[in-house]
């Protein structure tokens, strides 16, 4: 690989890590102020339309509507519910669980897809299981059972929503997959929320409006953008080793920014954890 390529693909995955790891902590401080329904609705929205301008391949209606229908589980449930950790508990806590998805990840691609692994990836399955028990088990003052409890649905769905895509990203682009999945999902959520009596337009200052254009143009668009750019130069799996670290680069700007704490048993957790997503 010329070495101009392998610079760019990491600039491209640190990019990737700094936005992916930004949104638990950033979003913390609007909490009080903005509906996570509406913060996530309009996150998946805005990067789905950013998204959608990267596409060169056109999709098969019905593929849409499967794709569309598994994006659902991803923007209404497992990102939502991400949000709501990030409510009822520490910013740190909540990007530590959902980045424990690769262990569902494993677990739904034995069980759906019935994928069969050497013993050391059933180890780290089992280990991850204890890592999220013992790291659950660690919480402190700002963290709350029910946050928490949200943080592993979100990882959970998450890892469900990863293996029932993978029959599209078969077919098409990862890129085009996320676009029309964020997109069309997003829609679907604004129309749910909306007739339910649930939408709620948030008063923000140009801060906190600065910060919802964020995590919907950098977070949930160019930094898909720039991620799937860099698998192009050094694959699937070299890329997706960046997620290993998002528990990390999370917990530093929650301490730097919001000034959160960890006890020895969340390190301990978070360590296991680690340990157990490079088996």
């Amino acid at each position: 690989m010329e070495k101009k390529k392998l610079l760019q693909a990491y600039f491209f995955l640190a990019f990737t890590l700094f936005a992916f790891s930004s949104i638990e902590v950033l979003s913390k401080p609007l909490m009080g102020k903005v509906d996570p329904f509406f913060m996530t609705a309009f996150r998946f929205f805005i990067g789905g339309l950013i998204l959608t301008l990267f596409v060169n391949e056109e999709v098969n209606i019905r593929d849409l509507f499967g794709i569309s229908l598994v994006g659902l589980l991803n923007s209404m449930v497992s990102m939502t519910a991400l949000q709501l950790s990030v409510k009822y508990s520490n910013a740190s806590t909540a990007a530590t669980l959902v980045a424990s998805n690769p262990i569902f990840v494993s677990f739904f691609a034995s069980l759906i897809l019935k994928e069969r692994y050497r013993l050391r990836k059933y180890v780290g399955i089992a280990l991850g299981f204890v890592g999220l028990l013992v790291f659950s088990l660690g919480k402190i003052s700002g963290d709350s059972w029910l946050g928490i409890l949200f943080g592993l649905l979100a990882a959970l769905t998450f890892g469900m929503y990863t293996v029932l895509m993978r029959r599209y990203t078969k077919l098409y682009k990862p890129l085009t997959v996320t676009a029309y999945s964020s997109l069309v999902s997003s829609v679907v959520y604004f129309l749910t929320i909306f007739s339910l009596g649930k939408l709620t337009i948030p008063t923000l200052d140009t801060r906190g409006w600065l910060l919802m254009i964020y995590f919907g143009v950098i977070v949930t668009g160019i930094a898909y953008v720039t991620y799937f750019k860099a698998m192009q130069y050094v694959g699937a799996t070299q890329s997706s080793r960046i997620f290993f670290l998002k528990p990390v680069v999370a917990t530093l700007l929650a301490i730097l920014i919001l000034g959160e704490v960890l006890s020895l048993r969340k390190l301990i957790g978070m360590a296991i954890i680690l340990v157990s997503l490079t088996l």
